[in-house]
């Protein structure tokens, strides 16, 4: 808002601007939980899919011959494009 009013005067395309930031910023707080959510899911997603395709490069065998349960499932290997 202080970049459009640096010059003491607010033109149309400026308040069209100003109303379309605020309208977003109402949106993203009315969803914050949701938007929340998807965000923290994606970016733990991608982390995973990036650790876990380090690993298979380095020996694919731990997943093949680990019988832990805590290893990954096929489901999260199918992610990544092992071979």
């Amino acid at each position: 808002m202080s970049f459009f009013i640096f010059s003491l005067k607010i033109e149309a395309y400026a308040y069209f601007v100003l109303l379309g930031l605020f309208i977003i910023h109402v949106f993203l707080m009315k969803q914050n939980h949701s938007v929340e959510v998807a965000l923290k899911k994606f970016v733990a997603n991608f982390f995973e899919i990036r650790e876990l395709s380090k690993l298979a490069k380095e020996n694919i065998g731990h997943f093949h011959f680990n019988l832990d349960s805590r290893s990954p499932s096929i489901e999260v290997l199918n992610k990544i494009n092992f071979r």
